[in-house]
């Protein structure tokens, strides 16, 4: 865990920001611009070693992922949300939180520690294309309700 990139920079991140070391200008602007195409990137890099036999393979498994992350989850934790009162906007936020697509950094993650990078690639693309639809009708659903 120790000689994973993700916790590194979490760690000196955190560090740097304790510290409150300033960023010059233009490093400043270099990382954000980085930063902003980052996710499209990496979303290409799953794409590209994408193995259709092997995701056909373990399909199974990451049907169940993606239910858990776009439906099982917000289907849990949204009626309490409700019940604790919180207003529309934290609702939206936390719905956004619960039922968004699984992040690419879980497949670098996984890749990086010798796990299934397979498995989360397929719950990686299948939540990324499945999210639009979940996403719509959890907001029509709370819409319908009165919560948001």
């Amino acid at each position: 865990m120790a000689k994973n990139p993700i916790i590194i920079g979490i760690v000196l991140g955190l560090i740097a920001s304790l510290v409150r070391l300033p960023i010059p200008t233009i490093p400043a602007r270099t990382l954000n611009y980085v930063a902003q195409t980052a996710t499209p990137i990496a979303l290409l890099a799953v794409g590209a070693g994408f193995d259709t036999k092997q995701a056909i393979a373990r399909l199974k498994p990451a049907l169940g992922a993606t239910f858990i992350k776009l439906i099982g989850l917000p289907l849990v934790f949204l009626p309490f949300a409700y019940k604790f009162g919180f207003a529309p906007s934290e609702m939206v936020a936390i719905l956004i939180m619960l039922a968004s697509p699984t992040t690419v950094s879980c497949y670098v993650m996984a890749k990086n520690m010798d796990n299934d990078d397979i498995l989360t690639s397929n719950v990686i693309v299948l939540t990324t294309l499945l999210s639009s639809v979940t996403l719509t009708l959890w907001i029509f659903i709370l819409r319908s309700i009165g919560c948001i």
